[in-house]
Order: C-alpha cells, then sequence, then structure tokens
C-alpha cells in the first residue's frame, strides 16, 4: 500500500474567500486597513502570521499576537465554512481510502482547524491522521512538520508529497518523499518545477488518474470505518 501527504489550501480546498473574510473582521478590530484581495493570495500556504508581520500598524509584537489570535477566533467562528472544497477531491480521497493507502494531511495550519475544516466537508474520515501546528506557535514551515513525522517514523521514504507551493515540493522531497504539484491552487508551474516537482497536475481528476496508475489496487476497505 501507498502512503500520500496531502497539503490541505489549495491543494484540497480552496481557502481564500475564507482567509479574506477573517482578516477583513480582523483589521477592523485592530483599527488598520486590511490588504487587497490578491495580497491576501500570495500568503496562502504560510499562515495568517505572515502576513500580518507585513502589514504597517502590527509592528508590535504584542498587537501582532493579538492580531493572529483574533484571526483564529474569526476563523473558527465564521471562517470555516467559508472554504470550497476542488471538484473531484472528495471522490479521490474516498477511492485512495478504500483501496488501504496511508492518507496523511500536513498543513502549517493549527491541526485543530484543519481537522474542522476536513469535517465540514466530509473530508476528515478519509485521513489516518491530520499533522499541523498549534495556534500560538511561531510560523513552522511544512518541512519542519515532515521532519518531525520523519523522525517519528510516520512518514518513510517512498510514498508521494501532494501540494501547490514551493515548500511542499522541497520539502517532501528533503524528506524523502515524491513531490506532486497541482497547478489548480495558489502556486505557479515555474514555482513548483523550481522547487523540484515531479509532477505537476492541471486537476484533481488529472492527479486522481495519475495516482490510479501509480497505486493501482481493489477498493476492498472500508472508507469510513473511523471515528471523530
Amino acid at each position: 500500500m501507498g502512503l500520500i501527504c496531502f497539503d490541505l489550501d489549495g491543494t484540497l480546498v480552496d481557502p481564500l474567500r475564507a482567509m479574506v473574510h477573517c482578516i477583513q473582521l480582523t483589521c477592523g478590530e485592530m483599527g488598520i486597513d486590511a490588504p487587497p484581495r490578491d495580497e491576501v493570495a500570495k500568503f496562502i500556504g504560510f499562515g495568517p502570521g505572515e502576513l500580518f508581520a507585513a502589514m504597517p500598524g502590527l509592528a508590535d509584537p504584542a498587537r501582532l499576537d493579538q492580531a493572529i489570535l483574533t484571526y483564529w477566533r474569526h476563523f473558527e467562528d465564521s471562517g470555516i465554512a467559508k472554504h470550497r472544497v476542488y471538484e473531484g477531491i472528495p471522490l479521490m480521497l474516498t477511492r485512495l481510502k478504500r483501496q488501504g493507502h496511508s492518507l496523511y494531511l500536513v498543513t502549517v495550519k493549527p491541526t485543530r482547524y484543519a481537522r474542522r475544516v476536513l469535517h465540514e466537508f466530509d473530508l476528515l474520515l478519509s485521513f489516518d491522521e491530520v499533522f499541523g501546528t498549534a495556534p500560538k506557535d511561531r510560523y513552522k514551515g511544512k518541512g519542519e512538520v515532515l521532519s518531525q513525522l520523519r523522525l517519528q517514523g510516520v512518514v518513510q521514504p517512498g510514498g508521494y508529497m501532494v501540494g501547490d507551493r514551493a515548500d511542499d515540493m522541497a520539502s517532501g522531497k528533503a524528506n524523502g518523499l515524491i513531490p506532486l504539484g497541482v497547478t489548480y491552487g495558489f502556486g505557479t508551474a515555474d514555482e513548483l518545477q523550481g522547487a523540484g516537482a515531479h509532477m505537476l497536475f492541471g486537476s484533481p481528476e488529472k492527479l486522481d488518474v495519475w495516482l490510479k496508475t501509480q497505486l493501482p489496487g481493489s477498493e476492498i476497505h472500508d472508507a469510513f470505518s473511523l471515528s471523530e
């Protein structure tokens, strides 16, 4: 059976509407101007803390921490439902799970919120485990999360890392995973190829077709035997 690590934002779900919503509410409370939508999109995959740190009016570490915690409060209250699942993702994940492959969600988003997003869209039961960060953590790149999993024996060389940003590709490769880039998210083909992507896929359907050829097998397992 195979091992596949999936990124969340830009790979399984489109978080832009949710992120813009939460940032606008946060900036309103903090008394600062919210950045335009295009600027927000550049920070998908890096976390809101990186965006807030680049904004005027939040140079004071205490105010920056307040902005980040305020963002996650709004995320939990009203942001989760504003995500959008990419077409074809649920069927692909269910098929892979029924084939018995090990599926892990690896994200820089706080683990509790990543789980909430997956649960909201009935994706959680497809995953063996969800690995992320904590709301108050300093920024962790995907490589730091993956290296911890490799040391714990969760991630084994020869599996796959599927993501839409350079950090996904470089981190997967550094930890013995085959990096697969998706261009329907927020990273460009040049970004992904420059970071070592083994293959690029323009849609979940094309990714699914390729995985069927690389990881063949009968759908014999119960995809929904795990509980929240």
